[in-house]
């Protein structure tokens, strides 16, 4: 990287055309958000069980990607959500920390689920683990830097 981010930041607020350095700076951060996607998904088919279809169900979880950028902090934000049998949204946090909520024997009454302990870090894992985000943000800060040092 040809300066630090505190540089970036600094000459980024005081650049007239800020809006093309933070799309530059958007797209880019965008790029490993389909090879994450895919850790994930491959995650959930090996770690969650098998027997009755879990791992199957959660791995087409629908994952989306949010791009925020801040006068000082660039965050990106995934998110995992699908809706369950009954139409109401189902707890992917609560599954990728290690606990599944599921009817016994089929019995969907009240006091008849049981929650149950699976491997976690199926979503986490895969996203911190993928080397490609720091790949893009050094990608990201040089671009924003020669955009604003060619004016």
């Amino acid at each position: 990287m040809t300066g630090n981010l505190d540089d970036l930041i600094r000459d980024l607020n005081n650049f007239n055309r800020r809006g093309e350095v933070v799309k530059q700076l958007r797209t880019e951060f965008r790029k490993p958000v389909p090879a994450v996607r895919k850790a994930i998904r491959k995650r959930a088919l090996t770690d969650l069980p098998a027997r009755g279809g879990l791992n199957r169900w959660t791995a087409k979880t629908r994952i989306t990607a949010k791009v925020q950028i801040s006068r000082r902090t660039v965050r990106v934000t995934l998110r995992g959500g699908r809706n369950s049998a009954s139409g109401k949204r189902s707890d992917i946090r609560r599954l990728d920390q290690g606990r599944v909520r599921h009817p016994s024997w089929g019995r969907r009454g009240a006091g008849q689920w049981h929650t149950q302990a699976v491997r976690a870090g199926f979503f986490t894992g895969p996203a911190t683990e993928i080397d490609q985000w720091r790949d893009a943000c050094v990608r990201a800060a040089n671009n924003a830097f020669d955009t604003i040092r060619r004016g």
